[in-house]
């Protein structure tokens, strides 16, 4: 049996209703999975693998406003809205072609 890669990927999309395009990937798997439960509010008992998507609030990004810049950069929540996913592979080849073809490369 193989490893199980994981990796958490905030999605970035513009804040427009007739533009649903993901126009970039932040990868944010060096954030302890302890720490991005807290600042998405992830409720574990009715998402115990953390398979659904987690948007970003501005109460969130208020609470937690020093910690994301710190160690995710500068957000701005007026042009885009962030979408915190884990994607999981045998393969961590395919998380990166996910990565490509997710950004058209």
């Amino acid at each position: 049996m193989g490893n199980k890669y994981y990796f958490f990927y905030l999605e970035l999309a513009l804040r427009r209703e007739d533009d649903l395009n993901i126009y970039s990937f932040i990868n944010v798997s060096h954030i302890p999975t302890n720490k991005l439960i807290e600042i998405f509010n992830m409720d574990l008992n009715s998402d115990p693998h953390l398979t659904e998507g987690y948007f970003l609030t501005e109460e969130m990004a208020e609470t937690h406003k020093d910690y994301i810049s710190k160690n995710i950069g500068q957000i701005n929540l007026d042009v885009f809205e962030y979408c915190l996913r884990q994607y999981a592979s045998d393969n961590f080849k395919d998380i990166r072609m996910l990565y490509k073809e997710g950004l058209m490369e």
